[in-house]
């Protein structure tokens, strides 16, 4: 989900921002490739597989599987806020309030499942439609699955209208809902993880007139048809629901949740713990080899405190968040209130986890998992910058997060990924992380390419171990992605190792850096330009083999197409330079 800007800042400082970095045109890049070396994941190259909101299904927006293969991505997850409501029995799904409350075939349906049956009674679709096709599909594409699995505890029964009107006008008559003041039970199912004994064995063809909907039934079906996650075929990652941040009725004029028919209370942290970890030890039953990813939170005030909101006059929390904002969780005991800058549900989350584990004798958390929509991206000078606060402290973006007063960085940089990679180390060391929902807009702008690929090099520069851009990927966002996946159009990549990589102004520009096992000798740089005019940018490679040819490929605002480009420099003593365009961004391949 795409939370609004709850603060906007003076455009003032904007334009201030922009005026001052286009003053400077000069930039020096320095690599070390025998320094900082680190293997990148290959599952940050993904993208979640249904519609955004432009209605258009992940498998046939881009025209297909031809065009998806062109961009050679690695992991996709099918995830979301009607995953949160998925029905795998019958394929039916509610929409929350991201479509009048509506129950439908939303996700079967965008999958490529096909048309749902009108004639079959509750059997719209056979179990398991939309999860198998979507499967089907990472199997045909060669990437990772990410499935979400539902644990907010309600799924809805039934579609009431498959072609609904474009409006929410009178949905108040038909909509399902499990609220306190009109209840209608017959279209709302329970969830139950692990089916007892006394229900029966586990089965491929589940009962729709039982009134349960039993998870462990699900991931059997996925593991009788596909195999374990260990084998070829088998899934490979479960998520533990989706953004339970916003599954509720926010006391505030403010804003909304997504579900509050489907969860008519407030959420609180003993709640979400307690459905993330029954979840998790499902899964771990039944598949040991599976990965767990959670809890998949909406953004920044999900990290801080679950959910927090002023209602004009006073702030409301979780009704249990005082107990938890205390130490060890501020601070680790430090008295460092900035360690996390703020991020104290996230090391709750991960201690709890931690604790239960141990109580398991396995892991029950295999990666944190948390959505990024930048607050700074709102225009494309910003959107330039604002890729940044995923890693760079001194970076501070235009947003209420940092802005002073508000209790979080206080002027300070948000510095995402390195302060969740303390909190991992602090509360459950060996955790991965992931980014399982991301976009920072600009899909028809320069500017979108440039943030894309800032948080492809920034991920695979800060160890992030699977990330999903949430939307369709076109345009420039196809460039961002391509730039390090196809950049030559026979699917060259950006190689597997990080190396160390240092910008003189990464208000300027940012370099990342690579090296491949397979062919030690060469080096791949993305190098960018957050400039709205050309960057004189001097290249300075520290690498134990002389490097006497460069060639390079970019995207800048002439073209979404990425393109090999000519002008460059002869390379002396492991140096050259280049001018980058306005607004752009290069990956050069230096060789012997």
């Amino acid at each position: 989900m795409r939370p609004v800007n709850f603060i906007k800042v003076l455009a003032i400082l904007s334009i201030s921002t922009e005026m001052s970095l286009a003053m400077a045109q000069n930039v020096t890049f320095s690599i070390n490739t025998q320094a900082e070396r680190k293997t990148i994941s290959p599952l940050i190259y993904g993208f979640n597989a249904y519609a955004d909101g432009y209605g258009r299904t992940g498998w046939d927006a881009h025209g297909g599987k031809a065009n998806l293969d062109s961009l050679n991505l690695t992991s996709r997850r099918l995830g979301g806020n009607n995953m949160t409501s998925y029905n795998w029995e019958n394929g039916v799904s509610n929409s929350g309030a991201d479509w009048c409350h509506s129950s439908n075939a939303g996700v079967t349906y965008a999958t490529g499942a096909g048309e749902p049956s009108t004639t079959n009674g509750l059997a719209y679709y056979a179990p398991g439609a939309g999860i198998k096709a979507f499967h089907d599909q990472s199997l045909a594409l060669g990437t990772f699955s990410l499935l979400q699995l539902p644990a907010a505890g309600k799924l809805p029964k039934d579609i009431v209208n498959l072609y609904p009107p474009s409006t929410c006008k009178g949905y108040d008559l038909w909509q399902s809902t499990a609220g306190p003041s009109n209840v209608d039970v017959s279209r709302w199912l329970d969830i139950v993880n692990d089916k007892p004994a006394a229900a029966g064995s586990l089965s491929l063809a589940p009962s729709l007139s039982d009134n349960v909907v039993y998870i462990d039934e699900e991931l059997n079906f996925l593991v009788k048809k596909y195999g374990k996650a260990s084998s070829t075929k088998g899934v490979k990652g479960y998520e533990l629901d989706n953004e339970p941040d916003l599954w509720h009725v926010w006391p505030s004029s403010q804003g909304a949740g997504t579900h509050e028919n489907l969860y008519p209370k407030l959420t609180t942290i003993s709640d979400v713990m307690q459905k993330n970890l029954a979840l998790a030890k499902t899964v771990k039953r039944m598949d040991s080899s599976a990965q767990t990813f959670g809890p998949a939170l909406s953004g920044y005030l999900g990290l801080f405190s679950l959910w927090a909101v002023w209602d004009g006059s006073q702030s409301h929390q979780p009704a249990d968040w005082n107990q938890y904002y205390a130490e060890p969780y501020l601070s680790k005991n430090t008295g460092d209130r900035y360690r996390y800058n703020g991020m104290t549900f996230a090391n709750v989350y991960l201690d709890t986890m931690r604790k239960a584990s141990a109580s398991a004798g396995k892991r029950l958390l295999d990666a944190f998992s948390f959505h990024y929509y930048s607050q700074a991206s709102y225009d494309p000078a910003n959107r330039v910058q604002a890729a940044r606060s995923l890693w760079d402290s001194s970076y501070v973006e235009p947003s209420w997060i940092t802005q002073g007063g508000n209790g979080f960085t206080d002027g300070r940089g948000l510095e995402i990924l390195p302060k969740l990679k303390q909190s991992i180390a602090d509360f459950y060391p060996g955790t991965k992380l992931a980014v399982t929902e991301y976009d920072f807009g600009g899909r028809d702008d320069v500017s979108g390419a440039i943030a894309q690929a800032d948080a492809l090099g920034a991920f695979g520069q800060q160890g992030v171990h699977l990330a999903t851009y949430f939307g369709d990927v076109e345009a420039y966002i196809a460039a961002g992605f391509k730039i390090f996946r196809n950049y030559d159009g026979n699917k060259s990549v950006f190689p597997e190792v990080s190396v160390k990589a240092v910008s003189t102004n990464n208000g300027n520009g940012t370099v990342y850096a690579a090296v491949s096992a397979a062919a030690p000798d060469t080096v791949h740089l993305i190098a960018i330009n957050r400039l709205s005019t050309p960057l004189n940018a001097s290249l300075q490679i520290a690498h134990p083999v002389a490097l006497n040819s460069v060639q390079a490929w970019g995207v800048d605002a002439s073209s979404q197409a990425v393109t090999m480009r000519a002008g460059l420099s002869a390379i002396k003593q492991n140096q050259f330079s280049y001018t980058l365009p306005a607004w752009s961004v290069m990956h050069f391949v230096v060789k012997p």
